[in-house]
């Protein structure tokens, strides 16, 4: 059952809306909160101009430019966040919906998050780590995190705490992994179906 719905934000440096993936809620102590994401729940996510993927930019110019918010629909397979409202990062897992089978652990490095009544805000770094269902740690998006860094998408002191996070991460990643609890048998509720954003 769950206790609620929410929705994880991320904001551009500038207060602007870059992300926003409603969740249901599966657990909430005050200072961590775990969310499902089901596949087919409308999301919004960061966009250039003209609501493409910015990742279809070259990375010389994809930070050169004002980037956005575009709806789009999460085609991924079910996703449980776990996010911890004081830390710099929080944990997706990803598990194979054909099979079952635990994918791994993905770190997002972003900042502190603000809790707001219908929201968890954060802003991302752009930078993030991959841990394999055996622990072998992969850093992620590393070339991306260089371009965006001195541009107004990513201070420079923020790349830092992100690679300063994620090599402390690095370090011990079964410890890490232990530290937010072991979520990988995790089945929310079939009934937790799509969830939509509010409309504007």
């Amino acid at each position: 059952m769950a206790l609620g719905t929410i929705q994880q934000r991320y904001l551009y440096p500038d207060g602007r809306l870059q992300a926003a993936i409603p969740m249901h809620v599966l657990s909430d102590d005050a200072d961590v909160i775990a969310g499902w994401t089901s596949t087919g729940t409308e999301i919004a996510y960061w966009a250039t101009a003209d609501g493409a993927d910015p990742r279809t930019v070259p990375l010389g110019s994809r930070f050169r430019q004002r980037l956005t918010t575009a709806r789009r629909t999460w085609t991924g397979g079910g996703m449980l966040r776990v996010v911890p409202l004081r830390e710099r990062w929080q944990v997706l897992h990803f598990w194979n919906d054909a099979t079952g089978d635990f994918l791994g652990w993905y770190v997002n490095l972003e900042s502190e998050k603000l809790r707001r009544e219908a929201s968890i805000d954060a802003v991302d770094w752009h930078l993030d780590l991959l841990i394999s269902p055996d622990f072998v740690v992969t850093w992620k998006d590393e070339d991306e995190a260089a371009a965006a860094a001195g541009t107004p998408y990513l201070r420079v002191e923020d790349l830092n705490s992100a690679r300063a996070t994620g090599e402390a991460i690095a370090s011990d990643p079964r410890g890490f992994i232990a530290r937010i609890g072991d979520w990988r048998d995790c089945r929310p509720d079939p009934e937790l179906g799509a969830l939509t954003l509010p409309r504007p």
